[in-house]
């Protein structure tokens, strides 16, 4: 909720003198209310990793790789050398490190498209390939049980069929939302999608900028509102599989979010620094409801792009990286954001000032104290302590801890 409050001079009645009233300039004060999930022990999270594994992933991940052949990679029969470092393995490795130490982070399943279906190249993820373990009542004792699922997720992923086909986001998107345990009104927990992407969204036969009714006649002008994903667009053969869907791609992800579910969009390989790339996943990230943010307005906190330190968010909202390392590193960033730790909030506004934050406990103040809960400003992290920690952590869906911030944002 935000409100304009209206600042008044202060009346003074001396004698029989009388002073008018004088209207000075309002303030605008900028307030807003955050409502927690009533706690409920922050239960681990369902993450959903959607893992693009088109024809592209063979590509190398640095073409100017002297242990990458010129031209590898552009299809099955030119495969690079195991030597080169390929989108696809090094995709491989960054996710078997991630699977490995975060195993225990939420209830992780995998859904990989496209799904090729009696050589259809354009087929959309129409079935989950590890599905998210199953819902406990709360997470007491599953770490293990977790990390086993999780191993299993790997050992799945590194063994999955060499890339092929084009980038049917939009429709995987789509299908991640019917899957069953994502956005279960009655369990309590968040909900991810995390898109890993090296290429742009195509595959879409009701892409309102395909060519398809105009073929190697096209005009320059249809051929750029097409703006091709491949080498060619043109031809009824490729039609509909190049023509950038940046629409469909997005209207997907906003129906995740509409759903309460938040897309993590992790852009991995060339194209996405590139081009449409940058835009395209932008996007995407924007109305995913996890954009990358820079709460201590530094440019380092957005891997060295810029920060806007008004809004504190990243000009850059996705994630990216070029490499395994890089990718390591942006999946760890991304645990440390989704962690479900009972006592730390990270506020969705920041305060224009530490005192301008109040925090309410099952409808009563409580303030800052050592005992209770602490504010750090740069982070935007609020951490409860003592007993009131304590509290947290025991609560459950049948007794929870309802907790509200109220935050001043401009005054």
């Amino acid at each position: 909720m935000r409100r304009l409050v209206p600042v008044w001079a202060v009346v003074v009645l001396a004698g029989c003198q009388t002073y008018d009233f004088e209207r000075v300039t309002p303030l605008t004060v900028g307030q807003t209310t955050q409502h927690t999930l009533s706690a409920n022990k922050r239960l681990k999270p369902n993450i959903m990793l959607l893992v693009d594994n088109s024809g592209s992933m063979l590509l190398p991940t640095d073409d100017t790789d002297p242990r990458c052949a010129a031209g590898c990679g552009t299809s099955a029969a030119t495969k690079c050398a195991a030597s080169c470092p390929t989108r696809v393995s090094e995709m491989k490795a960054a996710m078997g490190d991630f699977l490995a130490q975060q195993g225990a982070l939420g209830r992780i399943g995998l859904t990989v498209f496209p799904q090729p279906v009696n050589g259809e190249s354009c087929k959309a993820a129409s079935n989950v390939n590890a599905p998210l373990a199953a819902p406990t009542r709360n997470d007491d004792g599953t770490d293990a049980s977790l990390r086993s699922a999780s191993a299993a997720v790997n050992e799945l992923l590194q063994r999955y069929p060499d890339p092929n086909g084009g980038t049917p986001t939009g429709a995987s998107l789509a299908f991640v939302g019917t899957v069953s345990g994502l956005s279960d009104p009655n369990d309590a927990r968040e909900d991810f999608v995390v898109l890993l992407t090296d290429g742009l969204p195509n595959c879409r036969d009701a892409n309102p900028v395909n060519v398809c009714d105009c073929g190697d006649t096209c005009s320059t002008a249809r051929i750029a509102a097409c703006a091709c994903t491949q080498q060619s667009c043109t031809g009824a053969a490729r039609c509909h599989i190049a023509c950038l869907d940046q629409g469909g791609a997005v209207e997907n992800v906003a129906a995740l979010k509409a759903k309460g579910l938040r897309t993590i969009v992790v852009g991995f390989g060339a194209e996405v620094s590139r081009g449409k790339g940058p835009e395209v996943l932008n996007a995407m990230a924007e109305v995913g409801g996890f954009a990358r943010a820079c709460p201590g307005g530094t440019s380092a906190e957005c891997g060295g792009g810029a920060c806007d330190a008004s809004t504190f968010t990243c000009a850059q909202r996705f994630f990216s990286a070029r490499n395994a390392g890089e990718l390591t590193a942006a999946l760890a960033r991304i645990s440390e954001v989704i962690n479900p730790r009972p006592c730390e909030f990270v506020l969705e506004a920041r305060p224009s000032d530490p005192r301008y934050l109040a925090v309410v406990i099952d409808g009563k103040p409580v303030p800052a104290a050592d005992d209770t809960w602490r504010y750090e400003h740069a982070t935007q992290v609020v951490t409860f302590q003592g007993a009131l920690c304590q509290r947290l952590e025991n609560s459950t869906p049948q007794a929870p801890v309802d907790v509200v911030f109220r935050i001043v944002e401009t005054l």
